[in-house]
């Protein structure tokens, strides 16, 4: 037991086996993270225990066996263990802000009856489970938890450009992104490990990934940008290129920051790169600017001007960056009440709600919009005294939401359970923030098995996960949004040349030639992250 008390965090060669995932509170590179709890140390003594187990009654290495579906069917169990057991002490982190008050019912469910909480003499049970087969049955984890032939389209994913101007431009920022890399970056160049090459193995052949959105950090333009415009339009082509008759396979977003300089020539910008043809959304940081200042979409001298701009080239998507407060962000705006007012103010237009608000330091609950300043219920107030109603023009990202609650099946419960109600089953879209948390395919995987329980159905009105229901969140929502033919687009990757890859991809890692094909690329821990921000210099841009 003892090789398994240092916490995993797929970087150093000496440590545990590596487990499918890193349990409880991870870094994008954004934000730091809290230490390991007991809870989350636990979580990983107990998967190695039952990973050893289960390798041993099929005669192979616990360290590849972790890298299986068998793996992620024994940490999975072993989270909803610790699920129950976090149920019945009914305990919460100190320093958390809870958003929703137990017994409180959400006010747009559409499931049975609620129960009484005036009535009700018992705590809820624990919100959601993973439905996993024995981890040691390799036929029945690759059913439960390999493809089941879904349409996925990640909206939020990222890689950088290694040879880009910004490493001179902006040493800052390549200081930081250095700190990110994985500790086995054997390139010569090691932000080669996050380039456009890696980037489609992670998403193409180590997962289960239709088609991807492909966004960058903040950034003021080019100069400064680790993937600017014109490379992400070479991520698309090089993608069109081997995937049959052209279909996209990358789509491709353009950040804009009218708060930089003259609004006026960021938007000529846009003109120009929408007169390519290869512009699919807009994204904003609103809570990044100089000197710190943020800016609100509702501002008519900076946002709305923005706002306009993309209306009038037929660009009628906008996403913007809401909740998990990146380091040096001007908090003022980086709550998602703009985005929404803005979204009522132009109706023919769609406006995606990156993370959906969330928020580390909340403990989400159920909806309580007396107690929705913070987090996902913040977002849901927002559409409220908007009077948007659900299926609006308001979308929800799970990018880094889904990654940071799958390890608390109550919290992620409530997230699900509070977008799919309030937002819109069909307005949820699936995003994972990949490449900076390695390949998706640990989160494509988690969601396939998760469950919200019938007690939570019940009390708090949130819907069964259906297959159905499923598949519009992993892709068919998005199509939707991005209008996206999803015949054509599969008949398309089904002829192309990296159709053959994952499977391929597979048998290289059965044959232990990649040991680790779900490794993360960006900080994790709260080590590396301090880390990172140490060596990085103190304007640097954040991650």
């Amino acid at each position: 037991m003892a090789r398994a008390e240092r916490y995993p965090s797929h970087r150093e060669p000496d440590a545990p086996p590596p487990l499918p995932f890193v349990p409880g509170e991870v870094s994008n590179g954004e934000f730091v993270p809290a230490a390991p709890s007991g809870r989350d140390r636990a979580i990983v003594r107990e998967t190695l225990r039952r990973a050893e187990h289960a390798a041993d009654r099929l005669g192979v290495d616990r360290r590849r066996f972790l890298q299986t579906t068998g793996g992620m069917a024994a940490m999975l169990a072993t989270i909803n263990l610790a699920g129950c057991a976090a149920s019945t002490s009914g305990s919460a982190p100190a320093s958390s802000t809870t958003t929703g008050a137990p017994g409180s019912v959400a006010p747009y469910g559409t499931a049975g009856p609620a129960f009484d909480p005036g009535t009700s003499s018992t705590a809820p049970g624990p919100g959601g489970t993973f439905e996993v087969p024995d981890p040691a049955d390799t036929e029945a984890c690759a059913q439960a938890l390999g493809s089941q032939g879904e349409f996925i389209l990640d909206v939020h994913t990222h890689h950088v450009m290694p040879d880009g101007p910004w490493r001179k431009v902006a040493p800052g920022i390549e200081s930081m992104i250095r700190d990110v890399l994985p500790a086995n970056c054997t390139e010569a160049d090691p932000l080669t490990c996050l380039d456009r090459t890696h980037y489609v193995q992670d998403l193409f052949l180590a997962s289960d990934t239709t088609v991807s959105v492909l966004s960058d950090v903040p950034n003021s333009g080019p100069g400064d940008a680790p993937l600017p415009f014109t490379d992400a339009v070479g991520t698309h082509d090089f993608a069109a290129s081997v995937t049959g008759g052209g279909a996209p396979r990358v789509l491709v977003q353009s950040i804009v920051a009218p708060n930089y300089g003259d609004v006026r020539a960021h938007l000529d910008d846009m003109a120009a790169q929408v007169a390519g043809g290869k512009v699919t959304c807009f994204k904003a940081y609103t809570a990044w600017g100089p000197n710190r200042q943020g800016y609100s979409l509702e501002d008519p001298k900076v946002g709305l001007p923005f706002v306009q701009q993309a209306h009038d080239l037929g660009v009628k998507v906008i996403c913007a960056h809401k909740g998990l407060p990146i380091q040096g962000f001007d908090e003022r705006f980086n709550g998602p009440q703009d985005i929404v007012a803005v979204a009522k103010l132009f109706p023919d237009m769609q406006f995606v709600v990156y993370h959906s608000a969330f928020e580390r330091a909340t403990v989400e609950g159920p909806y309580d919009p007396a107690r929705a300043t913070r987090g996902v219920n913040s977002f849901l107030k927002a559409l409220d005294d908007n009077g948007l109603p659900p299926s609006s023009n308001v979308w929800a990202d799970l990018g880094t939401t889904w990654r940071e609650t799958m390890s608390n099946p109550t919290q992620a419960a409530h997230v699900l359970g509070k977008l799919i109600t309030r937002v819109g089953a069909d307005r949820v879209l699936w995003g994972t923030d990949a490449i900076w948390f390695g390949s998706p395919q640990p989160q494509i995987m988690a969601f396939r098995a998760f469950q919200i329980t019938p007690e939570f159905q019940q009390r708090y009105g949130y819907p069964a996960l259906t297959p159905e229901l499923k598949q519009q969140i992993f892709g068919l929502n998005a199509a939707k949004l991005f209008g996206l033919d999803i015949a054509a687009t599969r008949c398309a990757v089904d002829a192309s040349k990296l159709a053959a890859g994952p499977a391929a991809f597979r048998s290289l890692v059965d044959e232990g030639a990649v040991a680790e094909p779900w490794r993360a690329r960006g900080p994790l821990s709260r080590r590396e992250v301090i880390q990172l921000f140490r060596t990085s210099p103190k304007d640097a841009l954040p991650l």
